[in-house]
């Protein structure tokens, strides 16, 4: 394994704005578009895959994680076209009150924008973002569709449908 995607979970201990998540926007070569993504990197000789998540999140994002929340087992991407795999990591951020944006530390060449979207409205921007033209990386499309799904389940169950 020698990579990680990253969720964080962006929080505010006193409840001053909505839990949020950050995605990047970011050129890709082989495909020619730009992407919506989940920070995301290679794991470095000597660290673990949540140290990985860690320092890639302060980098690509500026955000420093204050804990990690899961670590996911290893997975693979498309076991069909090749043998790449790697682990999610679900990494909490909470500020005491207001959401602060901070410097990210890109490397060279590195070229990212981020943008920090409320949970609850992930899906529609992702959707306003394939409207516009950008590609959608698969693992954030799924992570988002579940997410509306969980939802739309938990409102059946209260209606007694589910």
């Amino acid at each position: 394994m020698s990579t990680v995607a990253i969720l964080a979970i962006i929080k505010s201990a006193k409840g001053s704005f909505p839990t949020s998540t950050v995605i990047i926007e970011q050129f890709r070569p082989p495909i020619g578009k730009y992407v919506v993504e989940l920070p995301a990197g290679l794991i470095d000789e000597g660290e673990t895959p949540e140290q990985t998540a860690i320092r890639e999140l302060e980098e690509e994002t500026g955000f420093k994680a204050d804990k990690v929340i899961e670590s996911s087992p290893i997975v693979v991407n498309d076991p069909g076209m090749t043998t790449a795999n790697m682990k999610h990591i679900v990494l909490g951020v909470t500020f005491p009150d207001e959401l602060e944006l901070r410097e990210a530390k890109l490397d060279d060449g590195e070229h990212i924008t981020k943008r920090v979207v409320e949970l609850s409205r992930l899906y529609d921007e992702l959707r306003e973002y394939a409207r516009k033209g950008f590609a959608i990386d698969a693992r954030l499309s799924h992570f988002a569709s579940g997410l509306r799904l969980s939802h739309f389940a938990s409102g059946l169950r209260l209606a007694g449908q589910l």
